[in-house]
């Protein structure tokens, strides 16, 4: 299809969509060249008719196609340095991997006609931002605890293979400072029905930083309320390892 009938068709379409977040699922799914990709995955999973799922990825960097339920791929969408990012989410992912017992989805790059894949393990659960606020209220604490203990265990290790990420090759772990995924309510995931963190997703972004002023940054409930819980606990862990 032209790009230009595309547009225009896209246009049409969306217009009929009120839901912002919708609308803008609408328009990447539109403007993708959706049957190309989908005879990617055939041929990459040898499923001839996978069940797939399309979301957005943060800021509209990606489209992302969940696959029956077993693997994530990350599409490319507008952004220069997308090859950049995957792969040091890649190096990130492998280094960090093994300092938690969260699990943090392995990344594997594919080539494919000019562009670079991720492709990922699907791993269950819901966002905080996707769960119900109520359930998440309800069991603030039993979550906190545990992306606590994730950011310690994640924030202590220093692994060289990605020393050279570092701001400063020299730059210690401390006191909320360390690896940090970048954005916690958004990226773990957890077992609605158990309360058990399942997974951790997303690591493009992930710095070796001081990370105490984001346990501010949340301004909504449940969020703001889940990171200044998340702050009592990490105090609290960070206290026991480190007496005074």
């Amino acid at each position: 299809m032209a790009s230009g009938l595309r547009r225009f068709l896209t246009n049409v379409v969306c217009g009929l969509v009120y839901n912002k977040d919708a609308r803008k699922k609408v328009r990447v799914v539109l403007n993708s060249p959706m049957l190309e990709y989908i005879a990617f995955i055939r041929r990459d999973t040898g499923i001839r008719a996978p069940r797939i799922k399309a979301f957005i990825g943060y800021q509209a960097r990606s489209l992302i196609l969940g696959v029956n339920n077993k693997w994530v791929y990350k599409f490319p969408l507008r952004r220069d340095n997308y090859r950049e990012l995957a792969a040091r989410e890649e190096r990130i992912v492998s280094a960090l991997s093994h300092a938690t017992s969260v699990c943090v989805p392995p990344v594997e790059l594919i080539e494919y006609k000019g562009r670079l894949i991720r492709k990922y393990k699907f791993v269950p659960g819901v966002t905080l931002r996707a769960a119900p606020v109520e359930l998440v209220m309800k069991h603030i604490d039993t979550l906190a605890v545990q992306v606590a203990q994730f950011l310690y265990d994640v924030a202590a290790t220093d692994p060289d293979e990605i020393r050279d990420l570092k701001p400063s090759p020299d730059a210690a772990p401390g006191y909320m400072q360390g690896w940090f995924q970048g954005d916690i309510c958004d990226n773990f995931m957890f077992d609605p029905k158990t309360m058990k963190l399942t997974a951790f997703i997303d690591w493009e972004d992930a710095a070796f930083m001081n990370f105490e002023h984001l346990m501010h940054r949340e301004k909504r409930t449940p969020a703001r309320e889940f990171m200044l819980a998340v702050e009592r606990e990490y105090k609290k862990i960070w206290s026991s390892n480190h007496p005074e």
